[in-house]
């Protein structure tokens, strides 16, 4: 009997013979915006491919985001190099997002200096879309850093920037040199060598690049206080069933309680928040359906909801 193939059965790679247009590598844009348009048509492709075709890529960096160019100069961005990528499982039963991960593909993926904290912390054991959209923002970063944009001749710097340069040691050290980025005083440092160093990255730095950090880390950092009231919460239910085992055990993940989508923080990082963060929100709606976006919005709804009662608290005990 000759085996089935199947998604959980298939080898890690499949070799195609492909023939297609010749394409520039993302250093080779020419220009800032046609750089901005080849990285958006890259996130779109993302966005389409995980939410219409139910694949995830899992591999995003600085050689898979390629530029075809046509006749009279403008570009067009091809998100490449599908071989890792595998196919979401939409039948959760708490209804959040997961990544089917078959027998060939249980082990970490992605190019490590562009690859998300979590992955290489360890801390997630499924990619999820999240983990790209950080792998999308740190090419932001990368390319400010190392990509010369000529309308003829685009280069990329032979050896890493200072700044960035522990991005290519083992992922020990990309972790902790992220983690500083993300949430420490060390992120300024990084913020003036882009502005003081690479004039012509200015405006991205501010608009595209700030914003986004500021949106990844809010969300780990929420992410992390959900964590933490699931445990409060944890902690309370064994102390009314009177268990003797509060004290010196493990308490369970965050991405496992019941109805809450660790896929997005929680709903704080989603391709939504990721756009929002850079003011593409228009852009995202010409993508798909605006209706799609309902979730999103009602959540930032009550989020500043949220921050206006704390503000009103505040103000009230002020004033006592």
């Amino acid at each position: 009997m000759e085996p089935k193939l199947t998604n959980d059965s298939h080898p890690d790679r499949v070799f195609r013979g492909l023939a297609s247009p010749c394409y520039k590598k993302l250093w080779q844009a020419g220009s800032i915006e046609n750089f901005k348009k080849v990285w958006l048509d890259c996130l779109h492709f993302h966005y389409l491919a995980f939410t219409k075709a139910k694949v995830l890529h899992r591999d995003i960096s600085e050689h898979n985001l390629m530029v075809l160019e046509h006749p009279g100069g403008t570009v067009t961005g091809i998100l490449s190099d599908w071989d890792t990528a595998n196919f979401v499982d939409t039948a959760a039963q708490d209804g959040c997002v997961r990544v089917r991960v078959s027998a060939g593909h249980q082990h970490r993926t992605g190019t490590p200096p562009f690859m998300a904290l979590d992955l290489l912390h360890g801390r997630d054991r499924i990619h999820h879309p999240r983990h790209d959209l950080e792998s999308f923002f740190y090419i932001l970063i990368w390319a400010v850093f190392h990509y010369k944009l000529h309308p003829t001749n685009g280069t990329k710097a032979a050896l890493p920037h200072e700044k960035v340069a522990n991005w290519l040691g083992t992922p020990d050290q990309i972790y902790d040199a992220k983690v500083k980025l993300m949430g420490s005083m060390e992120y300024r440092e990084v913020f003036q060598s882009m502005m003081r160093e690479r004039g012509e990255w200015v405006s991205l730095v501010k608009t595209w690049i700030e914003p986004l950090r500021k949106c990844i880390r809010d969300a780990r950092f929420g992410a992390a206080d959900d964590g933490i009231a699931a445990d409060y919460a944890e902690l309370a239910q064994r102390r009314q069933g009177n268990k003797d085992d509060v004290q010196g055990t493990d308490l369970g993940n965050i991405e496992e309680v019941a109805g809450y989508d660790d896929a997005t923080y929680g709903g704080r990082l989603t391709y939504f928040r990721f756009m929002r963060a850079i003011g593409m929100v228009k852009t995202l709606e010409t993508w798909d359906d605006a209706s799609n976006f309902k979730e999103d919005k009602a959540i930032l709804r009550a989020e500043k909801k949220e921050k206006l009662r704390k503000l009103l608290e505040m103000d009230a005990s002020d004033t006592d």
